[in-house]
């Protein structure tokens, strides 16, 4: 066949190229480590906040399924990113040679640019992050909450009244702070957090009182300022009895009056009345 002559349509194929592997992964590389960047510098946590919701089942779920598609959304734009850049040195005016030399070396500059970047900018975001966390305003009195009460009951292990002195009350106190921490940073896991990063502010105080002749130990506990806590401890026979107190608000605790001091009353038949 010879040439084509004038006015004769050539019909050529059209090549529709696809990305190879290797270039898909080439700027899956980029969102890994734009990805990277938001975890190390904090910007993730930043951006996801704490869980919200009445219900903590439903909260963590939402709060999983929120960081996964931080966690996509962050791979994706670096993918378009890696791709836009690489398109811009294809259409630059420099050398192939260079142009390879350039593209080759772009993976290491994005590691190397996620890490330095986290470094410089994570104590600024952090320090953000603290600000929003402190500065939350203390519920104002007409959130109080209501007090609600328990009791327990179990062996006292042979230890009389007569063995309740300083020593055992500041371990009862270390005790009662190191139950209700566990308890927290269980549930501060469940909601999707770093058990290391559960660090409240801890104030605990414990005095003996005697009432109607019975010795009882009373700790007080506030957390956070957002939970108050009054545990009364005291033998009876060869059985240690609890009344445990709690109001989810920073408030204190009546322990002679209203539902705790109800309950003392109730456990250990004593009373204080004004």
């Amino acid at each position: 066949m010879g040439e084509p002559t004038k006015g004769e349509a050539v019909a050529r194929p059209v090549k529709n190229e696809q990305p190879s592997r290797w270039w898909i992964a080439y700027h899956l590389w980029g969102g890994i480590c734009l990805k990277t960047y938001l975890d190390i510098s904090g910007l993730t946590k930043l951006l996801l906040g704490a869980p919200s919701g009445s219900d903590p089942l439903s909260a963590a779920q939402s709060f999983a399924t929120t960081a996964a598609l931080v966690a996509v959304g962050a791979v994706a734009i670096g993918y378009l990113l890696s791709k836009s850049l690489v398109s811009l040195i294809e259409s630059g005016t420099m050398t192939s040679k260079w142009k390879l030399v350039l593209k080759i070396s772009l993976p290491i500059g994005y590691f190397a640019s996620a890490i330095l970047l986290a470094m410089a900018t994570g104590p600024l975001i952090s320090s953000t992050s603290g600000i929003s966390r402190t500065s939350t305003p203390v519920a104002p009195s007409s959130d109080v909450k209501p007090v609600k009460a328990y009791t327990t009951i179990q062996s006292a292990e042979g230890v009389k009244e007569a063995d309740l002195d300083q020593t055992a009350l500041k371990n009862l106190e270390t005790w009662m702070v190191e139950t209700i921490l566990q308890k927290g940073r269980n549930k501060f896991t469940e909601m999707g957090y770093n058990a290391k990063d559960y660090k409240p502010h801890v104030v605990a105080n414990s005095v003996y009182i005697t009432a109607g002749g019975k010795k009882l130990a009373v700790i007080k506990i506030a957390i956070d300022n957002s939970m108050r806590s009054v545990t009364i401890l005291g033998i009876k026979g060869k059985e240690l009895h609890r009344v445990s107190c709690l109001r989810a608000s920073n408030h204190d605790i009546p322990v002679w009056s209203g539902e705790c001091g109800d309950k003392v009353s109730e456990v250990f038949d004593v009373s204080i009345q004004p």
